[in-house]
């Protein structure tokens, strides 16, 4: 008798605890924004660009920052909090695995989860580098985010030796190919070429100095980092504006160094979560942009491109169209596009 009592003692404690869940839910939390800068830039300064976009959407949403790991020390980067910083130096696949472990290590600290992943420039090729590496490596059928945003996006790349096109003559290391990825094409689409200007690793004529670093990475492989600084104050015809302690970085002389490119030729996984991908009509990135659309669903895939270069849009008929893509791909996911009254 007693234990009928117990049991009908605690069926009305959770029924009463029930009721109360009902009359008070949970308060929804904020749509949340993961913010990825482009090279030579920072968080403070992709916020300033993303205001007049951010005023056209909800203003309860959180926006979250990541500063890249790197220095870019240019002349032209201003001081203190506005210094200028990199994902990677260079996008060969141990920079890459660092700047992946940069992202996921930042999401696990703040234990928040995010709606949004956005990106610019090297940020939005990071983004989606991770995106992918989670339907390659996981297979995972839903990703931690719902939808991916990509300003003036360059290609991907991976941080794995088997994928993709094996670009390490893109970067200068020439001689024989290892045997870890002697299966990997190394056709490499003349489009997908950086060009003079855009490489910033290619100054071989001026004044050096070495530095030596010594890692091992998650493969037990030792990483020996031998990184020249630049020296010259005024430039040079051949790096095409390189300014003092611009880094090139070699390891163990190119016997080390992957380039893995990311490309839709190649690579099968694609990217399932809805995106928008945005560039500028003379932004010279524009060709690789429209290559990483290939390797998203093409069913969830939205697309503007303003009048303008490598830089986000912040006023008139571009803005506008800019934040119509945006909010065609919060419909796609089911994220409200006006704040609750």
């Amino acid at each position: 008798m007693a234990s009928w009592l117990a049991l009908e003692a605690l069926f009305r404690v959770t029924s009463r605890a029930t009721k109360s869940i009902d009359e008070h839910p949970p308060t929804p939390r904020p749509v949340r924004v993961l913010c990825l800068h482009g090279y030579s830039s920072n968080g403070i300064l992709l916020e300033k660009h993303l205001q007049p976009i951010r005023s056209c959407l909800p203003q309860s949403w959180e926006w979250h920052y990541i500063d890249g790991d790197y220095p870019v020390p240019l002349s032209t980067s201003p001081p203190g909090e506005h210094s200028c910083r990199s994902y990677y130096p260079t996008p060969d696949a141990h920079h890459i695995d660092e700047a992946h472990s940069q992202v996921h290590l930042y999401t696990l600290l703040n234990g928040l989860g995010y709606d949004i992943i956005l990106g610019f420039g090297q940020g939005a090729a990071l983004a989606a580098s991770i995106l992918l590496h989670e339907q390659r490596d996981w297979q995972i059928g839903e990703s931690e985010f719902k939808l991916g945003v990509f300003f003036s996006s360059s290609i991907p790349y991976a941080k794995c030796l088997q994928a993709d096109y094996n670009a390490r003559h893109v970067f200068g290391i020439e001689g024989e190919t290892p045997e870890v990825v002697r299966d990997r094409t190394t056709d490499v689409p003349g489009e997908m070429l950086p060009t003079e200007e855009q490489n910033r690793f290619r100054c071989q004529e001026h004044e050096t100095v070495w530095e030596e670093d010594f890692n091992v990475d998650k493969d037990g492989v030792v990483w020996r980092a031998e990184t020249r600084l630049c020296m010259s104050l005024e430039g040079h015809e051949a790096c095409r504006g390189a300014r003092k302690t611009d880094k090139i970085v070699v390891v163990d002389k190119g016997e080390r160094t992957f380039y893995q490119m990311f490309h839709p030729d190649v690579e099968k996984a694609r990217i399932q979560i809805p995106t928008v991908h945005i560039h500028g009509r003379n932004d010279p990135w524009r060709v690789q942009g429209r290559a990483l659309m290939r390797m998203c669903d093409e069913d969830k895939v939205q697309y503007a491109i303003h009048e303008g270069g490598h830089e986000i849009p912040g006023w008139g008929e571009d803005l506008d169209d800019v934040v119509e893509a945006i909010r065609e791909g919060l419909k796609e996911v089911g994220i409200p596009l006006e704040d609750d009254e």
